[in-house]
C-alpha cells in the first residue's frame, strides 16, 4: 500500500519495532563486527551439553528430501491440532524451506490438510482455488497477497507442491491454502457487494453506501487520517451489517448455500476488523494495533478451523513476534484457545544474509548480519555444532545449571520487514524470550536471502504492509 511520505516513514519506524513490541524492551551488548572470529556462547557448559544431547539434528532444509531425520519431529507435535511456525526474518531462505519442508512431512505423515499464513484471507482464497482446482496462475495469485515477503520461489515452490499434492490421485486428503490476516480491506468489500448483490438487491445499496469509505486503494490509504465521526459512522454501519447477515442468514443461505453465505460474511468481519486496525492507527496510541491485530489473526484462524471438519489440523506461518506465547501475540491469544493442542515453534539463526526493506531509502534488498553475540540463544544453539536443528524447549530441566540459564529471558534475533544496518544492532534486532514464549526452536547456522520471484507483465512495486 503506499503511503504519504510523511506517513511512510512513520509506517516504517513502527515496522522496525514491531517485535519489540509484542516481546519487550531489550537490553544493550557489543556486537562483533561481521567478518570478525565468531564469538561462541557464553552459556555454561552444562547448558551447552544439555542443548546438544538434546537436538535433533536436521540434515537439510530442502523441502522434497527424505525425512528419515524428521521423523523425531512426530513426538514433538504429538496429537496438537495447530502446528504454529515462526521466523526470525521476513526474508530468509533457509526458514522458508524448512516450513516447507515442515509442512510436506505434516501433510505426508502426520495427517495435516490446512495450511495458513500471515497474509490477507480474501486474497488467499484465490490461491487455494489454484490449490484444489488448478485454476489461474499461482504466481499472480501469490503476488495478490500485497506482502513481498511471500512473493518468493520458497513460497511459490509450495504452492505449486500443494496442487501437485491434491492431483495425485493416490492421496485421499486435500490440503487447502488460507490467510489469517486483514490488513487490507477492499477485496473483502467487493466480495461483500458482489454477494448482497445477487441476494439481496437492497442490502446491497445499504453495503454500497456503508463500505465506500473503504472501496479502494485511495480510499483506504486516507481513511486512518479521515475525521473521526465519518470513521465512527463506517464502524456502526459495518455492525450494522453484520446484523442483517445473521437476521437474513436463513434467507441468504437460501439463495446461495450455507457455505456461501459463511465467507461472505466472514469477508465482511474482514472489513470489520480492518476498520478497527485504520481507526488504531490514527490514534496518537499507534502500538495498540499491534495487539489489535495479531487478536483478529488468532481470530481468522479459530474461524478457519470451525468451518472446517473436526478432524482438520493446521499449520501457521508467521513471523515469531506473531505466533510466539509472549503478551498480546497471536500465540498468546491461540494457546488460551486451544491450550497444548497448539506447538508454536520460533525460527533462531547465527548469523547469514536475509531479504528486506531498506530502512534508508525503503527497497527491496539483501542484507548479511555477523554472528550473534555470546549472551544470545542464538550463540549457544551454534555451540552445538549442527547446521540445522530442532529442539523442544519444553523439555528443559527446571533445575540446576541448565534450569537457571533459561530461568532468565535469553535475547534471539528478530527481525521484521524493514531493517536499518546503521541502527544499534543490539539494541534494534534482538528481543528476550522466555523459556515459555517457543515451545519449539528450529535453528540454522549460516542463512541466505529468499529469492524474489521474477516481475509479473504490469505487475508494480508490492504495497507496503506491516509483518
Amino acid at each position: 500500500m503506499s503511503f504519504k511520505p510523511g506517513l511512510r516513514l512513520r509506517y516504517f519506524i513502527l515496522e522496525l519495532f514491531v517485535c519489540q513490541i509484542l516481546f519487550a524492551q531489550v537490553s544493550t551488548t557489543t556486537v562483533p563486527e561481521h567478518g570478525a572470529k565468531p564469538v561462541r556462547s557464553s552459556a555454561p557448559r552444562e547448558v551447552i551439553h544439555w542443548l546438544r544431547t538434546a537436538a535433533i539434528p536436521l540434515r537439510t532444509t530442502v523441502p522434497d528430501a527424505d525425512s528419515d531425520d524428521m521423523s523425531p519431529v512426530r513426538a514433538v507435535v504429538g496429537n496438537a491440532r495447530i502446528v504454529a511456525m515462526g521466523e526470525a526474518t521476513h526474508g530468509t531462505r533457509e526458514f522458508f524451506r524448512m516450513k516447507h519442508r515442515m509442512l510436506r512431512f505434516l501433510v505426508e505423515e502426520m495427517g495435516f490438510t490446512a495450511f495458513a499464513i500471515e497474509a490477507n484471507w480474501p486474497e488467499s482464497l484465490a490461491v487455494n482455488d489454484y490449490v484444489l482446482n488448478g485454476k489461474g496462475d499461482p504466481a499472480q495469485a501469490l503476488a495478490g497477497l500485497y506482502f513481498w515477503t511471500w512473493n518468493t520461489e520458497e513460497v511459490l515452490d509450495m504452492i505449486r507442491w500443494m496442487r501437485q499434492y491434491y492431483e495425485n490421485p493416490a492421496h485421499v486428503r486435500r490440503v487447502q491454502f488460507f490467510g489469517f490476516d486483514m490488513q487490507i480491506a477492499r477485496v473483502a468489500v467487493s466480495n461483500v457487494q458482489q454477494y448482497l448483490e445477487r441476494v439481496d438487491p437492497q442490502g446491497y445499496q445499504l453495503a454500497t453506501k456503508v463500505l465506500s469509505p473503504l472501496a479502494d486503494e485511495p480510499s483506504e490509504q486516507k481513511y486512518p487520517s479521515q475525521r473521526q465521526q465519518l470513521r465512527e459512522e463506517t464502524a456502526k454501519g459495518l455492525k450494522s451489517l453484520l446484523v442483517l447477515f445473521d437476521q437474513h442468514e436463513r434467507d441468504y443461505a437460501a439463495s446461495s448455500s450455507e457455505r456461501e453465505w459463511a465467507v461472505a460474511r466472514h469477508n465482511l468481519e474482514i472489513v470489520r476488523q480492518a476498520e478497527e486496525l485504520y481507526s488504531s492507527r490514527s490514534s496518537s496510541l499507534r502500538d495498540v494495533s499491534f495487539s489489535i491485530r495479531d487478536n483478529f489473526m488468532a481470530e481468522n484462524v479459530k474461524w478457519t478451523l470451525d468451518h472446517e471438519p473436526t478432524e482438520t489440523k493446521i499449520m501457521l506461518w508467521a513471523h515469531n513476534g506473531h505466533v510466539s506465547t509472549s503478551p498480546s501475540a497471536m500465540g498468546s491469544v491461540l494457546r488460551k484457545m486451544y491450550g497444548h493442542d497448539m506447538v508454536v515453534c520460533g525460527f533462531s539463526f547465527y548469523q547469514g544474509s536475509f531479504q528486506a526493506v531498506s530502512g534508508l531509502n525503503q527497497r527491496l534488498q539483501d542484507f548479511t548480519v555477523g554472528t550473534a553475540p555470546p549472551d544470545t540463544l542464538d550463540s549457544a544453539l551454534a555451540d552445538t555444532g549442527f547446521p540445522f536443528l530442532a529442539i523442544d524447549l519444553r523439555d528443559a530441566p527446571s533445575h540446576g545449571a541448565v534450569g537457571e540459564w533459561f530461568a532468565t529471558p535469553r535475547r534471539t534475533r528478530s527481525i521484521g520487514a524493514v531493517y536499518n544496518p546503521f541502527f544499534p544492532v543490539s539494541t534494534s534486532y534482538f528481543v528476550p524470550i522466555a523459556r515459555d514464549t517457543f515451545d519449539v526452536i528450529f535453528f540454522v547456522n549460516q542463512t541466505t536471502p529468499a529469492r524474489k520471484n521474477p516481475p509479473l507483465p504490469k505487475q508494480r512495486e508490492p504495497d507496503f504492509i506491516r509483518g
